[in-house]
């Protein structure tokens, strides 16, 4: 079931490329699809296969939450994050503890939901 908060599908289909079709395809077309998909950036369709790794893996609901508890946190020590963090919100993120990470993390939704919500009013 997808979440209504999350980004919707564009309103287009990815067309079947070079790259998906052709076992001969070239590089350029392989980097023609990852163009497409990176603009597309459907969060459900994201969403959706995180839950089927989690699921093919077997992994119960503590292991998902410290995976994803892990995966903000190194999103976050990425320099790029790490430098916009100390920037706008004198934040060090590498000072942080999960207290901290995890309010980060509701701060960043947050935003994201606003601009959501604003996006479709």
């Amino acid at each position: 079931m997808a979440n209504k908060n999350i980004k919707q599908p564009q309103d287009f289909k990815r067309k079947a490329s070079k790259a998906a079709t052709n076992p001969k395809a070239t590089q350029q077309d392989f980097l023609e699809l990852l163009t497409s998909i990176r603009e597309e950036k459907d969060l459900d369709q994201m969403q959706e296969l995180f839950v089927s790794i989690f699921s093919m893996y077997g992994l119960t609901t503590d292991e998902v939450a410290a995976l994803l508890f892990s995966t903000m946190r190194q999103v976050l020590h990425e320099q790029q994050n790490k430098d916009m963090l100390a920037d706008k919100f004198s934040i060090d993120v590498t000072k942080l503890g999960a207290e901290g990470v995890l309010r980060v993390q509701r701060a960043l939704l947050s935003a994201y939901l606003d601009k959501v919500n604003t996006n479709e009013a």
